[in-house]
Parts: C-alpha cells; structure tokens; sequence
C-alpha cells in the first residue's frame, strides 16, 4: 500500500482466492507465522466477493497491532486434541477437507519438535504413543514420519503418502510441548536462547533480569536437569523480538509462574561504564554471576572499545583508556587480554581468557570514551562513513544539500578524527548502505569551529525534504595520535 509493504491487522476467503488456495480453514487455535517487524498495521475491511485484497478499503491502524494469519485448504494445518492444554493432545493434520490422525510409528522428538514449532507452542517435552490422548475418528493421514527437526510443517517431513499406513486409531500420535518459554539456536534441546511466550506474542528475556533461580526453573520445567555452571558465556544470538525481564521466587515449577513484564526499550547488555563524564564514557565493567567487576587493558586498543561502544548505543569509539583513567574498580577483574577484531555484537563475543583469569590489579582498569551522539556508518575505518546523530533514542541520518568540508570538519573533530579529507555522499546511494529511518537534520550551515553538529545552524531536528539517496558522508584523515 503506497508503495510499502504493511501489516495486515485482522478478510481471509479473498486472500485465500487471490492466491489460488481454496477456501479459508476454520481452526480452533491461532497459527503462529513470526511477527512483521518494523511495519506499520493496516486494517482490511473486505465485503467478501473482492478479487483482491487490495480492493478492500484499507485503514491505517495505530493501536496495537495483532498480526493476521491464515490457512487455505491448500494447506494442511495441523491440530491437538484432547490435551491437558493447547499444546498438549493428540496430533491431527487437516488434509482434503478432512481432519485425521498421524500414526506413532517411527513417531519422535524430531517430529514432536516441528509439531510444536508449527503449533507456536513452544519446545518439545515428550512424545505420546498408543492414541495416549485417546483415539481418533477416521482417517489416519500420516504414517512412518520421518522428520528432521527442521522442517516448518509436519506434511514437509518425509512420510508413506496421505492415507497411505498399516495403522489404526490405537496407534494415534500425541505431543507435549512447553507452550510458553521455548528455546532458540541451541546446540541441542537443552540449550539456547530463552524466549517466552508473554500477552499473546514471543519476547526474548533480558540476560540482566536473569539468574541462577530462573535458570534453574527453566531446565526443571524442560526437564533438562540443572543448569551448567561454567566460566564461559553461551552465546545464542540475538532476536528482533521484544525484551522481556523475569524473576522468579517461591516454589515455582514454571517460568510462566514467575513475574514476567516487558521491558522498555532494548535488553540492557551485561555491560556498563562508570566514573564517566556522560553515559557513553567510562570504566568498562561486564556483568558476570550476578557480580559486576572490571576489564584489564592489557592488549586494549580501538578495536575493544569499538565494540563497547556499539553494544551500549553510544556511536564510535573515539578513545581506548587504560591505567585506570575512570578511576579504580573494586571487587572482581573479569577480563583480560581482549582480542576483539572490532565487529563483535558483545565484548563477551571477543577471543579471551574465561572469566576471572588475569594477572592485573585495578590499577588498570580499562575505559573508554565513544562519541555518544554521532556515529560513521558503512565506511572503510571509523574515520569514514555516512554521518548519522543520535537524538529521540533514535540513530538518523543528515542531508547532504549544503554539505561540505565546514560539515565535515566539525564532525571529523567531534569524532576525534583528524582534519576533514571530504564530505561525500558514497555511502548512501546504494539501496544496501543507505540509510533507513527518519531524517532528523537538514540544510546544515556550519563555520567549522562548532563543537559538535547539533550546534550548527540547521532546520530544526525532523524537519526535512529529501529522502536517503542525499544522505551526507565524511571521510576524516585518521585518529589522532594517542587515540588508540
């Protein structure tokens, strides 16, 4: 819709023809299809003999934003029936017309895993066998399912054909899955990362909300044992999805009984700098066993600090600070002889030591100082790139119409950078390295000398005609000596 792609907030039998899929199927749960990040909620509102749903009327929807989903009979949706909740109960697969039973021979956790992810339920706890949930009525549709874990439906698995099995309704299949926390790129079904289902939707659980009580409900729950203690930090990657902060107490047998409340803003990183002169500068300190403590500069350079920066939101690294410059830490030393290469999401990500093993004191504890509300995107070094400010909690971009070496020079010495080499829009006209969010300054006029970009003359912080083909950027000559 106006040239942009937008999520549909709630008719499903136009759909369904415009796509040659048949008629809609009536379920009795919800599918889960992922959420549409980033996009804006429109409304449809179809009388139902439209060939298309974009000639329904459409409503702009600012509330919050349920996403619609949908199931053709094209597809074959699957169902739990007679479960102790929604995800748990016999498996039935709807197929021409006719819903049926899946057969338990060669029935197991790699098809219980994708039954459940197709469900939105969850991980898989068990596998049921013997019609456990009671027989079917029927047909039996699926036999000899031979699943690789994988897969996005349980009729993408390999199987004898639909109606084709040596079964009857005594051997119908059922799953139990865990219906509101559920695992995510682990190495295995016991490892991954934590993600809860929370007000109808899936968030991620904030690493600075989580301890060793949650985690030991977590594991009971899955029936994972206890969790491991290890020196080392498991790292999952990270998720679009909203952040969640959970704390258990009590005699609590599931993560959904514990306090779950969605966190505003981003995860905060198990990171923070102290003694600074503003929140991007300080003395580096990472979380650990629910202590913080401090990083040794030994082998501390740009490249560390390049990551500190990024994880906090703080813009570009303009300082690598060792022998204590932020003053002295107390308690633990928890890094030492970082190695970053400068592109890692998390300092914890960088070649190191494990936790605790250093031969320093306090004395120096590394800092760091990052440009806070400037930053250089897409360039060749973090002297170069497309210029882009932080205001609102927002990172944006500049217009490049009136920009030029005056422009350039404040910014390259904001950054700590050197003197200016070129203001240039190269790294904005490709549709890969341009900007995406608003443009908050424009028509920036600035005499050089200003301390920072903000302070220059400009239309004001939003106010703006142009799009991200014109967005400015600076190549700088370089740090400057000491800087590293």
């Amino acid at each position: 819709q106006d040239g942009q792609w937008k999520r549909v907030c709630s008719k499903a039998d136009v759909v369904c023809r415009e796509i040659s899929c048949g008629s809609p199927v009536v379920q009795a749960a919800t599918q889960y299809f992922g959420e549409g990040q980033g996009l804006h909620g429109v409304k449809a509102n179809c009388v139902g003999n439209e060939t298309s749903i974009s000639s329904c009327v459409m409503q702009d929807f600012r509330e919050t934003c349920i996403d619609a989903t949908i199931s053709c009979m094209s597809n074959k949706p699957i169902r739990l029936i007679n479960g102790t909740s929604r995800c748990s109960g016999r498996v039935e697969v709807y197929y021409e017309g006719q819903w049926g039973t899946v057969c338990d021979d060669k029935w197991g956790m790699q098809e219980a895993a994708v039954t459940c992810r197709e469900m939105n339920c969850g991980n898989a706890l068990a596998v049921k066998y013997k019609a456990f949930y009671g027989k079917g009525q029927d047909q039996v549709w699926l036999d000899d399912i031979d699943c690789t874990g994988d897969e996005k439906s349980l009729s993408n698995c390999p199987h004898r054909g639909f109606g084709e099995h040596d079964c009857d309704h005594h051997e119908d299949a059922g799953v139990v899955c865990s219906e509101n926390v559920r695992l995510i790129n682990g190495t295995d079904s016991c490892s991954g990362r934590v993600e809860v289902f929370y007000n109808g939707r899936w968030g991620k659980i904030c690493s600075n909300s989580w301890g060793g009580t949650e985690a030991t409900v977590l594991c009971k729950e899955l029936s994972c044992g206890s969790p491991k203690k290890n020196q080392d930090v498991f790292t999952f990657g990270d998720s679009p999805l909203a952040g969640l902060i959970s704390r258990c107490s009590g005699n609590v047998s599931s993560i959904s009984q514990c306090v779950v409340d969605e966190h505003i803003g981003k995860c905060n990183p198990p990171i923070r700098l102290v003694n600074g002169t503003d929140r991007c500068s300080g003395r580096v300190e990472v979380l650990h066993d629910g202590q913080w403590g401090t990083v040794c500069d030994d082998e501390w350079d740009i490249r560390d600090a390049q990551v500190v920066c990024r994880a906090l939101d703080c813009g570009s690294a303009q300082t690598a600070k060792t022998a204590a410059y932020f003053g002295q830490g107390q308690g633990d030393i928890w890094l030492d002889d970082m190695n970053c290469i400068g592109n890692e999401s998390s300092l914890l990500h960088c070649y190191r030591p494990p936790f605790g093993e250093n031969n320093c004191g306090h004395g120096e504890d590394a800092g760091v100082i990052c440009s806070a509300n400037l930053r250089l995107i897409n360039g060749t070094d973090t002297c170069s790139g497309r210029v882009e400010i932080y205001n609102g909690g927002h990172w944006s971009s500049v217009y490049n119409v009136n920009f030029g070496m005056n422009e350039a020079a404040v910014v390259c010495r904001d950054m700590n950078c050197g003197d200016a080499v070129k203001a240039t829009g190269s790294f904005g006209q490709s549709v890969d390295l341009r900007g995406s969010g608003p443009i908050w300054l424009d028509n920036v006029e600035c005499t050089g000398q200003e301390v920072a970009l903000a302070h220059c003359q400009h239309r004001g912080f939003g106010e703006n005609n142009c799009g991200h083909g014109e967005d400015a950027g600076v190549i700088c000559l370089g740090k400057e000596p000491g800087s590293f």
